[in-house]
């Protein structure tokens, strides 16, 4: 009983630990300039990020990924295209675990998360985000190791 309780204290504390790793980093960022559409050359105004591509996609939002406590690499990107969202992934690998899943949370401490997928790929590849995906509430997408509770890496949206 008491090994439990310990091995749960221990994921408990890292995932605190790593929520404000995080959270110091990244106030140390300065705030996103506007940026330009490369396909289109264009910036919505008011959200410095959304521009619509020729396809008719409008980029929502898009980060980096950064390790917690495997490698994670890759970039994630939300779009919008008639009425729906997609995750899209660009040079996208992880480290192998038992049961990867795919989160989009408010912070990493998988507040208010929404799961998107069973992680089944790595490279370039999208999915459809849940309906109740919320872009100005879930701005981080997590690769999470459901079995163990265990975050292997995230991406913060801006």
């Amino acid at each position: 009983m008491f090994i439990n309780e310990l091995i749960f204290r221990i994921r408990q504390w890292g995932v605190l630990f790593s929520f404000l790793l995080i959270a110091g980093l990244s106030a140390c960022t300065k705030s996103a300039d506007p940026v330009p559409d490369t396909t289109t050359g264009t910036t919505t105004p008011g959200n410095p990020i959304a521009s619509t591509d020729t396809t008719g996609r409008k980029l929502l939002l898009q980060g980096s990924f950064v390790n917690a406590v495997h490698v994670v690499k890759g970039t994630v990107k939300v779009y919008e295209q008639g009425g729906g969202r997609r995750l899209t992934f660009t040079d996208f690998s992880t480290e192998g675990g038992p049961d990867l899943r795919i989160y989009v949370a408010e912070d990493v401490a998988l507040t208010n998360f929404l799961e998107v997928s069973k992680l089944t790929q790595t490279g370039n590849f999208s999915l459809d985000l849940p309906t109740s995906y919320n872009p100005s509430q879930h701005k981080t997408v997590l690769i999470w190791c459901k079995a163990f509770g265990v975050l292997f890496g995230s991406a913060t949206l801006k």
